[in-house]
This record gives structure tokens, C-alpha cells and sequence, in this order.
């Protein structure tokens, strides 16, 4: 019976460690933790298609039909090309393509 005490003493007293917080020894005293917080963005449409009618062309992006200066979301359509679509947000400009390269090229 006492073994059992002991164990049980034992997991508890594991238990009650676990929850405390670690401390860092090799932090300088009274100083506070900041925390930085990242922008996350939404994800990119799925472009699913490429119509094109002459020179005007429509894309189809998560199952909607969209032309070049529309938003999706943060978004704007920049460039509709004949397999490629550009995107731009405030930073950055990307590029949705509709095929990976081994689907583009055959050996």
C-alpha cells in the first residue's frame, strides 16, 4: 500500500510540475517579454481556368468568373495571361499558373 502512496504521490507532485511555468535562468532581471505580432494574409485563390475570347480574357478563381482589375478578397487581378494569372496585394505581386511543369511538358 505504501508503494502505491508513493506513486501516487509521485504522478501527482509530476503532474503539479508540468503546469508551472519555465522560467528562463539566463534572462536579465525585470525585463518584460515582447511579443511581435505577424500579419497573416489570407490564402491565395485557386485558379481553376483561363477563358479567352479574342483579347479579352476572364479567369475562373474558386469557382468564380473574374476580369483583369477585380478583387478577390486582399487581392486585385494585375494581368490575366494565356496560362498564367497575376495577383497583387499591398506588398507583393504573385503569379497563379494553371499547370505545374510536368503537366506542361511531356517527355
Amino acid at each position: 500500500m505504501v508503494k502505491y502512496s508513493l506513486f501516487l504521490c509521485l504522478l501527482i507532485s509530476v503532474n503539479l510540475m508540468a503546469k508551472v511555468a519555465l522560467v528562463d535562468p539566463t534572462a536579465p532581471l525585470h525585463m518584460e517579454k515582447t511579443t511581435h505580432k505577424k500579419h497573416s494574409r489570407s490564402a491565395l485563390p485557386q485558379l481553376q481556368s483561363i477563358l479567352s475570347d479574342g483579347q479579352q480574357r476572364r479567369a475562373i478563381l474558386n469557382n468564380q468568373l473574374y476580369k483583369t482589375g477585380q478583387w478577390i478578397g486582399e487581392y486585385q487581378i494585375t494581368a490575366i495571361k494565356s496560362d498564367a494569372l497575376f495577383l497583387r496585394d499591398k506588398k507583393r505581386l504573385y503569379k497563379l499558373s494553371l499547370y505545374t511543369k510536368e503537366e506542361r511538358f511531356i517527355k
